[in-house]
Formats: C-alpha cells, structure tokens, sequence
C-alpha cells in the first residue's frame, strides 16, 4: 500500500484505464496516470484512449514496456514536455494540444478547411510520437499493457478500434485527428477522424476477455454545460461534447445489460472527472483545450496528481471488490429521462 493513501492492506489488483480526449486537459490525465504509477499494489491492464487520451496510452505502455512504472512516467513527461516544445516554436500551426497564436483563429475555425489552411498536417506530432513510441512494443500483449485507441472511419462514420495487431503510429494519430484541423490520416486507404466522434472511449475491449474486472474511467467532458453557447467556436465545442457523451453513454448502457444478464459479470467502473474537481469549470472551459504551454499542463498535472490521490483515499480499497461509481444514476438515467419526454 503506498503511504498515504489510507487503503485497507490487500492484495493486488488490476486496474483497466479508460482514457478521454479533451487536448490540452489530457495533461490532467497525466498526472492521474503520474500519481496511479506509484501505487505498487496496483497493476495497470488494458488501456483503451481517444485523442489526447491515446497519446497517453501510448507513452504510458511504450514507457512500461521499457522501463517498468519509472519509465512509464518518463515518457509521460516527455510526450507532454515535446508538446509544449512543439506548440512554442510552432505559434501559428495547430497541434492536437495547443491553441493558435491569432485569437481570431479560434472563430473562423469552422469556415477553414485543414487541407487549405494547414498543410504540414500532423507532421509535428508524428515527429514527437516517432521519438517516445514503439510501435513493436506496443505489438507484443506480454511486454507492455494492452492498448486500444478508437477512430472515427470517414467514409462510413462508424467507429474503429485498433488493437494490439493492427497498432501502429498512424492508428493514434488517426484517433488524435480533429476534423477541422487536421487532414484525415490513411490506414490502408482508408480515412479515419478523431476517434473522440465514435467512443469517448470504447469499453468493450477493456471487458471482452474478462467480464469481471476494474474499470477506471478518467472522464475530461462536461455532461452538462449550464450555458447555451453563443459564438461559433463554442457551438462547435459543445456539438463534439454531446457526440463524446452519447457514445460514452451508449457504451455504458451496454455495460450494464451485460451486468444485469450475464451470469457471473461483474464489471466494476469508477469514475476520475476532471469537471468534478473544484477547478474544473475553468479548466474544462473550450479555449483550455487549444492552448499549449509547460505553465498550463504542469498546473493540470498537479491537479491530476491531487484529484488522484484523493479518489485512491476514498475509493482505492474498494477495487476489485465493488464500483464506485453509480452509472445509472451519473449517465443512463438522465439520458432516459430526457427520452421519456420527448416521447410523452
């Protein structure tokens, strides 16, 4: 048990990790995956991640793989220090973790095609993901967790998920692939969006194998923004917020069908909300996840690593024992309400 926590002595457990995308807020989730790696009781299994939420799976198993829980953070460190490196040289180029330098960028974002307005496309980080990630390593399920990153098929609007036999550098670029500022990435000439379109993340592979089992989701989108959104870049941020939270929704609902009626299921999820923190208003508002700077993604790790702590103290001894998260009550039942109505 590391100290401080306050869990009830066990044995260990096996955690699976659920990743959002959110840009620069995944930086949160670095400091979760930061503060979790300490914990020597518990094993991190699969990872299933979106955008950002992909990026971090990557560098956490590839760092496993190479170096156990310190190269883990190491190379969570770097992906996040290379992005902010990237981001400063780079002030009028968009990466999936910054925001531009010209204020009016963010407005005219949705009338400006990728394939005019950026041609480099993702070049910059393909050139970051080359330097931290093994694409072999990341092949071999016994060396490093299990990672499975989604994307958005263009053509046919369903989504995909890559798993450890198809994994490959364009396959969590194509789930870090935001529409309107990214050219679509080619899979065997296929084109794929960010996968944050189709599942926010996808669970199923997190249970396929093992219907009893530990699922921490590290959630980054608001379920519910009190505001109507006014300016365009807002509207659009909220539209891609309602597609991540219908796709999680829907996962969930699954979830729990299996739950209900498969013998012997027992699939426990818990929830890390960044819009549950006391900061997290501010740090969930859309302009966040444009913005790219070391000042901001440490602030973001420290509240990663603090909210961490904090659910392990109150929720870590339950692993592998319960969930600690109300699904119905957090996500199906207000989903189901809002149905009912509009059928009453």
């Amino acid at each position: 048990m590391a100290k401080g926590t306050g869990r009830a002595t066990r044995g260990r457990v096996q955690l699976n990790l659920a990743l959002q995308g959110g840009g620069a807020q995944g930086a949160f989730t670095w400091g979760v995956l930061d503060r979790l790696l300490e914990e020597e009781d518990i094993d991190i299994g699969s990872i299933s991640g979106s955008s950002a939420g992909a990026l971090n799976g990557a560098a956490l198993a590839t760092g496993m793989a190479r170096g156990g829980r310190t190269g883990a953070k190491e190379h969570l460190a770097m992906l996040w220090e290379q992005v902010a490196q990237a981001g400063s040289l780079m002030t009028l180029l968009l990466l999936p973790l910054r925001k531009p330098g010209m204020g009016l960028w963010d407005d005219a974002l949705p009338v400006l095609s990728p394939y005019q307005a950026n041609p480099m496309g993702m070049a910059p980080l393909r050139y970051i993901l080359n330097t931290l990630v093994d694409e072999n390593l990341l092949r071999k399920a016994d060396t490093a967790p299990k990672l499975f990153v989604n994307a958005l098929h263009v053509q046919s609007g369903s989504g995909r998920v890559f798993g450890p036999a198809d994994m490959s550098i364009d396959a969590v670029l194509a789930s870090a692939c935001a529409p309107l500022s990214y050219q679509a990435v080619q899979i065997d000439g296929e084109s794929y969006w960010d996968g944050s379109y189709a599942a926010n993340p996808s669970l199923w592979p997190l249970y396929e194998d093992a219907l009893d089992t530990d699922i921490l989701l590290v959630e980054l989108t608001p379920l519910h923004r009190a505001e109507t959104p006014l300016f365009a870049k807002n509207i659009l941020n909220r539209i891609n917020e309602v597609a991540s939270v219908n796709g999680l929704v829907s996962e969930l609902r699954a979830l729990e069908i299996i739950n209900r009626n498969v013998p012997g299921a027992d699939i426990r999820m818990h929830v890390l909300s960044l819009p549950d923190q006391p900061a997290g208003l501010l740090a969930t508002e859309p302009s966040i996840k444009r913005t790219v700077g070391r000042v901001l993604f440490e602030m973001l790790r420290q509240d990663g690593r603090r909210a961490c702590d904090t659910w392990l103290t109150e929720h870590g001894a339950h692993l592998g024992r319960h969930a600690t998260a109300d699904i119905t009550a957090r996500y199906l039942r207000p989903h189901t309400q809002q149905r009912d109505m509009a059928l009453s």
